[in-house]
């Protein structure tokens, strides 16, 4: 790993955030109701109610990962069940710019236990639109390759590990973004992945407030111009959870965000 020359003091600290991650790849196709994917349709059964906004509108199914196809599993996320992630099908996606944690017009929904009686399963699902052009335009099968990342380069906490928030207080923009620019090159954080570290096209919500608490990357699904997947203009969306919510496999509380440029 070549560091830019400035760095290289804090290369023994970076080494110590490599975290592993699960690289997502996919491919546009039909896929089964059980199936790890983005877009189609889900996994649900008939007597349960269809995640919908406050306001009554169903939201729209944007992803699931089945844990039992992953072979190479992470240690902290679930090894069985589906996780599932709606968002509103509006003009902004879902987002809540007040407060990226309520849970009103974004929803994860982790299935623990799968039933296998079919006869059960939902398959009239709420009809769709397109005209708030969806970012998921087509069905999706994933799968799943295992890695190893360190810190990406606007993580919130690479500033404060690096020191380069000195060059900010010295206003010293062109050293800094130079430096950043070729950090960017060893670890963006870009892709589809589970685990790891984030992708931003702006900044990382979780620099404020309560939301570095959000410590664990739960799903990134970034634009994919082969997949037909597009976050506004060019942009990427993450979904964030804490370690210890994770652990206890509560997803009512998760950090939905997502930027473009």
């Amino acid at each position: 790993m070549k560091l830019p020359r400035q760095l290289e003091p804090f290369a023994e600290d970076l080494q110590k955030t490599k975290e592993p991650s699960l690289i997502i790849d996919g491919r546009i196709q039909k896929t089964g109701p059980l199936e790890s994917k983005f877009g189609g349709q889900p996994y649900w059964l008939k007597g349960e109610p269809y995640p919908t906004a406050q306001n009554g509108e169903p939201l729209r199914f944007l992803a699931q990962i089945n844990f039992s196809e992953i072979e190479s599993q992470l240690s902290e996320f679930p090894t069985v069940g589906i996780l599932q992630f709606f968002v509103a099908d509006d003009d902004i996606y879902g987002l809540n710019f007040d407060d990226m944690t309520i849970q009103d017009t974004f929803r994860v929904v982790y299935h623990e236990t799968i039933e296998t009686d079919q006869s059960k399963w939902m398959t009239n699902f709420p009809a769709v639109t397109d005209e708030n052009y969806f970012p998921v335009e087509k069905e999706c099968a994933l799968t799943f390759k295992r890695s190893e990342e360190i810190m990406s380069a606007n993580d919130y906490r690479f500033n404060a590990l690096t020191n380069l928030n000195e060059l900010l207080e010295k206003e010293d923009y062109d050293e800094y973004d130079d430096i950043m620019d070729q950090y960017y090159e060893l670890a963006s954080g870009q892709g589809a992945k589970i685990g790891g570290y984030p992708f931003f096209t702006q900044e990382d919500p979780r620099t404020y407030g309560d939301y570095p608490s959000y410590d664990m990357l739960l799903l990134q699904i970034d634009t994919d111009d082969d997949l037909d997947i597009m976050w506004g203009d060019g942009g990427v969306a993450n979904f964030f959870i804490s370690s210890d919510d994770l652990k206890r496999r509560d997803f009512s509380k998760v950090l939905y965000n997502w930027d473009c440029h």
